[in-house]
């Protein structure tokens, strides 16, 4: 458990990873307090990380962490030109576990519980928003490092079909990341719920495809483009579940991690290679799944047989014994 006093401190970051603190310490003497992921039997260790000239042959600044085995008995150096001037605040998409109240478990992520809650503002104002949690006790440091990097991918969308990114409590366990709550949850199951009007499984298709435009506008891909990973309500699709998604135009696919093959372009499974190409492909799945009520890709086929049997010529056969609304074929 965090100290109180600390926790209380704005220049107390919580669980930031180096990634975000190369971004927030920018001038000499920048400093803050941070606390490094936890491990078993060990623990807890608090880092103070400053800004500091030094001679380096690509640039004129660096910044060094130094562990803190307690704020209370002095600190330690490795440098004595380290000057603490500037504490870094925390940022607004930074929030205290105070001001998340949870009021409903919706069910479970990948990497914890999913809940209904709701977030006090800086400016006081209180909003809905879904909570992931995560249990830093049970999660690796590679987990913890991608929960991360998809809360920095997302501070930088802002567009009505993406859902909408508030910020992370990561000042204390568990971790919570926060998003907008969309009423009607995943896409996919909100389509096998009731039958839509074709006119309304338009909008649908068109609003995702403007939203994967946005990110491509960002310069990301998304690397999942799935009913199951897109959000519906107040009549709006919104894409979401940023976990795969990556920056640039184009990503090499690590041949040991696990890939949505029932939404992966042939090409992409031959060549093991990302570009926005492959997520307008899926894109063109997820088309196939709105018209088809969410069911999913290459029914009555394994993964393995997908795999194997889809191919860049014949894959829409195996699509096409569902029957799908004529109206697109006009």
């Amino acid at each position: 458990m965090v100290d109180r006093q600390l926790a209380s401190e704005q220049w107390y970051h919580g669980l930031l990873p180096r990634e975000d603190i190369k971004m927030m310490l920018r001038n000499n003497g920048d400093f803050l307090v941070r606390t490094t992921e936890p491990v078993a039997g060990q623990p807890r260790a608090f880092v103070l990380s400053v800004m500091f000239r030094q001679e380096l042959e690509d640039q004129g600044h660096a910044f060094r962490c130094h562990k803190l085995d307690s704020l209370d008995s002095g600190y330690l150096f490795q440098a004595n030109e380290v000057i603490l001037r500037t504490p870094i605040l925390r940022q607004n998409w930074e929030h205290s576990h105070e001001d998340v109240e949870l009021t409903k478990k919706l069910g479970e992520g990948a990497f914890g519980e999913v809940h209904m809650g709701k977030l006090k503002l800086r400016n006081g104002r209180k909003v809905d928003v879904a909570v992931k949690l995560a249990k830093l006790e049970v999660l690796t440091k590679e987990q913890i490092k991608e929960i991360m990097h998809e809360a920095r991918l997302m501070r930088n969308f802002d567009h009505p079909n993406v859902v909408k990114f508030y910020g992370v409590a990561a000042g204390q366990e568990p971790l919570m990341v926060l998003m907008e709550l969309v009423n009607c949850g995943a896409l996919d199951s909100y389509l096998q719920k009731q039958e839509q009007p074709v006119e309304k499984k338009n909008e649908m298709i068109l609003q995702a495809a403007w939203g994967l435009e946005y990110l491509h506008s960002k310069n990301v891909l998304h690397r999942d483009i799935a009913a199951r990973n897109c959000l519906y309500g107040d009549n709006k699709v919104k894409i979401s579940d940023f976990g795969l998604t990556r920056e640039g135009t184009v990503y090499q696919m690590d041949p040991h991690k696990r890939v949505p093959i029932r939404w992966l372009a042939p090409e992409t499974l031959k060549m093991a290679i990302y570009t926005q190409k492959t997520d307008v492909f899926s894109y063109g799945i997820m088309c196939w799944e709105i018209y088809n009520n969410g069911i999913e890709p290459y029914p009555g086929m394994t993964v393995a047989e997908v795999n194997q049997n889809v191919g860049p010529i014949h894959f829409h056969r195996y699509l096409s014994h569902i029957n799908i609304s004529p109206v697109i074929f006009r």
